[in-house]
């Protein structure tokens, strides 16, 4: 069957894909040169450099004079926060986010999946935050070795996890990270069972993590919520049914709010 995605390509306008591939390899933060966007896109530089200049014009991109490097500008800022201001899951999820900080006393996430990646939509810093957490609103993270993207990834359908990661590969970021395919439908189905998932310094060393779902009106999951720390805060908790459970009991909370019946949170 094909997707919505494969249906619609047909009718891409050329220069806007291209304009919207510039955005999102400026997406990570990195800025780059004329010369690394017109060859990460694979596009002219000529081509390149007029799509920048309209980018430029409308405050898409915003060019370092000294440097000649582009990144980022305020107007997706602007959509961002247009974005995350209409956001039912951001909107519901908020207060009972802001409980579960103030419970616990650490860093709290709110993420969706997007093309196999978590994409941060709400991070509430914790008493004990600490500068070693790389995850920001609106950023992104590898799905396969932090504990948001395995909640989300094992709920995905087995044959897409499988078809990406065949083609991508499974990218080691440190000596924990899962990089064999096989254990990771294998952990994912576990991650299903259980109800949770961990991240035990597979993305960020010194970092723990547990995450659950938040389910829509469907009962489909949408979302996942984390509670993160440091490995010497987390690590004496991790297995705490305590903690656990309240993690869990704010995701059903989300869930519920997002119109989720109680008997549709256990599929």
């Amino acid at each position: 069957m094909r997707t919505v995605k494969q249906k619609t390509h047909r009718y891409n306008v050329r220069v806007l894909d291209r304009a919207i591939r510039i955005l999102s390899t400026l997406s990570d933060g990195r800025p780059r040169t004329l010369t690394q966007l017109s060859e990460e896109i694979g596009v002219s530089s000529s081509t390149t450099f007029r799509l920048l200049a309209t980018l430029l014009s409308h405050n898409f991109v915003q060019r370092n004079e000294e440097s000649g490097s582009y990144s980022l500008g305020l107007a997706c800022l602007e959509l961002a926060r247009a974005y995350l201001a209409s956001s039912d899951i951001r909107r519901e999820a908020l207060p009972e986010l802001e409980k579960l900080r103030d419970e616990t006393t650490e860093t709290v996430h709110l993420a969706v999946m997007d093309q196999m990646e978590v994409v941060y939509l709400e991070k509430l810093e914790g008493l004990h935050a600490v500068g070693l957490m790389s995850s920001r609103v609106g950023g992104r993270a590898p799905a396969h070795c932090t504990g948001l993207g395995k909640v989300l990834l094992a709920h995905t359908p087995v044959e897409l996890v499988r078809a990406h990661y065949e083609e991508k590969g499974l990218k080691r970021f440190s000596d924990r990270t899962i990089t064999r395919l096989d254990e990771l439908l294998e952990h994912l189905q576990e991650v299903r069972r259980r109800g949770y998932a961990f991240d035990l310094g597979e993305h960020e060393p010194e970092i723990r993590c547990i995450a659950a779902p938040v389910r829509d009106f469907s009962g489909k999951v949408v979302a996942a919520i984390s509670v993160s720390g440091t490995a010497h805060r987390m690590e004496p908790v991790m297995t705490n049914q305590a903690l656990i459970s309240k993690i869990l009991q704010t995701a059903r909370a989300i869930s519920t709010r997002l119109g989720c019946r109680e008997q549709s949170q256990n599929i």
